[in-house]
Order: C-alpha cells, then structure tokens, then sequence
C-alpha cells in the first residue's frame, strides 16, 4: 500500500493504479473490435517509451509502431508488485504468436533478449562500454536490470503463456487474471516452467542448472547486441577457448553477477529459501564441473 501512495504521490494525475491502466486497455480493445491480441499488444507499444518503438522492436515484433504518447509508462502495483507496465508491454509485444505463420515467429527466441536477459546484458555492456558512468556492476544491475524490471519481464513471460494456450483470451482479460494472484506464485511458476526448476517444499534443488541457464542466455543476447562494441573482443575471448584468459575472466565474473542478482530477485519475491550453491565453471560446458567455492542468492 505504500509503494502505490509513494507511486501516486511521485507521478501526481498520472495513470500509476492498476485499474486505471486495465481500463485504458479495455477501451482500446473496443475501438480496436477486430484485431488480434498480439496487434493490440503492439499497438499499446506505441503509448510506452520512444525506445520500444525502434526499427529494432519493429523485427523482433514483426510489426512497425511509432510513439504516441507515454501514457503506459508507469510504475505502478501489478499483482501486488511494483512494476514497470511500459516494459512490461514492450516485453510482451515480443512474446505473443501472430496470427499464422509469420517472420517474428521465427525469432520468437528473442523474448528472453527483450525481457530479462537483456536487461543483465545491458546492464554489463553500459558499465563496460561508458567507464566512469557507473561505479560498479552492482550498480548498474540496480539501475537497469531492477526489480521492477524484472517484475515486469516475469508477467510478459506468464501473460504471454496464457495468451498463446488461449487463442480467444483478450489481452485485458490475461492481464487480469495475472493480477489477481500474487507474485510470489507467478515467480515460482516462471522459475518451473522457464528454467525446470525443481523445489523441494520453499528450496529450489537445481539452483546450478537455472544460473547456468541464465548465463548462457545473457551471454548469447551480448553477442548479438548492436551495442556491446567494447565487449566484442571479450567475447571473442571467451568463444575461442576454455582456458583462462584477463578477458575471458573479467566477462565471466560479470555474467556470473548479472545473473546471481537476477536469482536473488527471483529467490526473495518467491518467498523461496536463500541459497548457497558452486555454480559451473562453465555454463555451456557442465561436464567440467563446478567452481570450488560457493556463491549466494
């Protein structure tokens, strides 16, 4: 209740209570009678930020939409979490089938990029390509792979599920559903079917396979990123050979912290037991075993 009455206070008249935007939503779908949930989705793009609307989104979406207005561009309580609702929608713009068969379904794979693991790779490529802007890693995480991001990755990952099993659901209607149960529910779903999580009562016990996951994942959205300049002769590095080098290290250490801080959200807003565990030495290689110290999330 505080996060919305600091929320309420910070934006003034702004849209930043739930229902206020699930109207905004409703209204849209009924000027807009015979378009599919994923052109509706896309469309609301246009109402979040100018940087969900580049010709990047445009290919990953496979559907051109400019900026209109910042009216979704708010933080605000979903399923009883603060969350990014622009972010929200432009990560789901990605994840939602087209109708037929069409050239974005074919880079469906990018959801993971536009969501959650680009936030961590963005999050590593700014504090490595602008030093001095950031004091730290840690830091940068914060800033733009936080929670509130992340909370919004995780409801376009799970709304996007109800909407593909679901021809006929409107996007009001799944967005609904999701805020009606908590968050700490729709994390430990996110962690099962995502990442085939295994819990044991509140412990998840494959914690090694998710972080190795999530590494992986993050280090693919790096070298496929425009942006990572900087970065390119790490991961040169890194792809060549297995064995230690300055770079290979410093790149490691910083995909091994992008992805601990994003099990530490995912640990905390489960509700889950906090973990010690040696994650791999490798993630795209675990037939070499783990580290040999253990690491916290």
């Amino acid at each position: 209740m505080l996060c919305l009455i600091w929320a309420q206070y910070f934006f003034g008249n702004s849209m930043t209570d739930f229902s206020s935007v699930l109207q905004f939503i409703r209204s849209f779908e009924q000027s807009h009678p015979d378009v599919s949930v994923y052109e509706i989705t896309n469309r609301l793009r246009g109402y979040t930020k100018p940087s969900y609307t580049t010709k990047a989104w445009s290919i990953v979406t496979g559907f051109e939409q400019p900026f209109i207005e910042a009216k979704l561009d708010q933080e605000l309580l979903f399923a009883g979490e603060l969350t990014d609702f622009g972010h929200f929608i432009a990560a789901l713009s990605d994840q939602i089938d087209q109708p037929g068969l069409q050239w974005s379904d074919f880079t469906r794979w990018t959801g993971d990029y536009t969501s959650w693991a680009g936030d961590i790779g963005s999050a590593i490529e700014l504090f490595r390509s602008k030093p001095g802007n950031l004091k730290s890693l840690r830091e940068a995480l914060d800033r733009f792979a936080s929670d509130s991001d992340h909370s919004a990755n995780i409801a376009a990952w799970t709304v996007s599920e109800t909407i593909n099993k679901n021809k006929q659901i409107r996007l009001s209607d799944a967005i609904e559903q999701y805020h009606a149960r908590p968050y700490s529910e729709h994390v430990k779903t996110f962690i099962q079917r995502r990442f085939n999580g295994i819990f044991e009562n509140q412990t998840l016990t494959n914690p090694a396979k998710l972080e190795a996951e999530i590494r992986n994942t993050t280090f693919a959205y790096l070298e496929l990123s425009q942006n990572a300049g900087a970065l390119k002769q790490m991961m040169k590095s890194f792809t060549q050979k297995l064995r230690s080098t300055p770079d290979r290290d410093l790149l490691s250490a910083d995909l091994l912290q992008g992805s601990l801080h994003f099990m530490s959200h995912l640990i905390r807003k489960g509700n889950l037991t906090p973990l010690n565990f040696k994650p791999y030495q490798q993630p795209q290689a675990p037939w070499l075993g783990t580290v040999n110290y253990e690491v916290s999330a």
